[in-house]
């Protein structure tokens, strides 16, 4: 998409009213700096956690000196570190998710809200790297810090199309290549693939130790299936073509349409990742909030 104003993928306007919040790893983190994500390594940091005995090689700045006036021992106050993230946030730009009005495509949802994160994501301090992925290609940027590190996420993103067909373990398996430290993956995707994918995906992040969050981006005629009449429906990602009476399908389709996201949301239970639904009719800030800790 050569040209793309960043304006239109960058929801600034909610990037304001989420400033006050934050987005932290749920699990336990490796890093060196400061940050807002709980740490393996202990150190001092204001969030106290319990006391130990003083053993040779703790430092007597970590002494509580008023403890031991009372009980003639020296304990040790032990903190949690908190430190900064590499974050990776990939997102889907296979064929089914170009469904969808000119600039209201499902792949346009996708990149407004994997931006808004990203952009929300290098204002609290942390590494952000993004990816787009299908089954015609991958493509990916390294984690980096700082505000102007959005601007190649941007043009990324900016540049994506709809093509291939969805597939979500090979890249996932790809990206962990790249982002060889520790780092929260964030997953954005209509998930139009079948369960074998889906749960090897959710294994392989979960055997690296990563954090995983999916956010299930869908068009509202897949979840409403508000069609009425005959209607030839095409796969855009195989071509398959076939012609049903829509009323006379509505209440099956519906029906399986959420079975189908039960057990996407049962299986990242499982696998210990976030499914969070996006529909695509809503603002990006509905899905991005219900990760978000004030």
């Amino acid at each position: 998409m050569p040209g793309t104003d960043f304006n239109s993928l960058l929801d600034l306007e909610t990037a304001s009213r989420l400033r006050r919040f934050f987005f932290r790893s749920p699990s336990r983190v490796r890093g060196r700096k400061a940050g807002i994500h709980k740490s393996y390594y202990r150190g001092i940091s204001p969030d106290f956690m319990e006391y130990k005995e003083y053993n040779r090689g703790d430092e007597l700045r970590q002494v509580d000196w008023r403890l031991y006036g009372r009980h003639d021992r020296l304990y040790v106050r032990k903190f949690e570190d908190e430190v900064n993230l590499d974050w990776c946030v990939l997102v889907d730009t296979s064929a089914s998710m170009g469904y969808g009005a000119p600039g209201a495509t499902k792949l346009d949802y996708a990149r407004r809200l994997a931006a808004t994160l990203s952009y929300l994501l290098l204002r609290q301090g942390d590494a952000v790297g993004a990816g787009v992925f299908s089954g015609e290609g991958f493509d990916v940027i390294p984690p980096r810090a700082g505000n102007p590190s959005i601007a190649p996420i941007l043009d990324m993103l900016g540049r994506a199309s709809p093509a291939g067909g969805t597939a979500l373990s090979a890249p996932v398996a790809r990206a962990l290549e790249v982002y060889r430290r520790d780092s929260a993956f964030v997953i954005v995707s209509d998930l139009l693939t079948d369960e074998a994918d889906f749960r090897k995906c959710l294994q392989m992040l979960n055997a690296a130790g990563r954090d995983a969050v999916f956010f299930h981006v869908l068009h509202e005629d897949e979840t409403e299936f508000s069609f009425r009449g005959s209607f030839e429906f095409e796969d855009m990602e195989s071509g398959h073509r076939v012609i049903v009476d829509a009323g006379e399908v509505r209440n099956n389709y519906i029906q399986r349409m959420r079975q189908f996201m039960d057990t996407l949301r049962r299986t990242c239970h499982e696998y210990e990742s976030r499914y969070v639904f996006a529909p695509a009719s809503r603002p990006v800030e509905e899905p991005l909030i219900l990760i978000a800790d004030k």
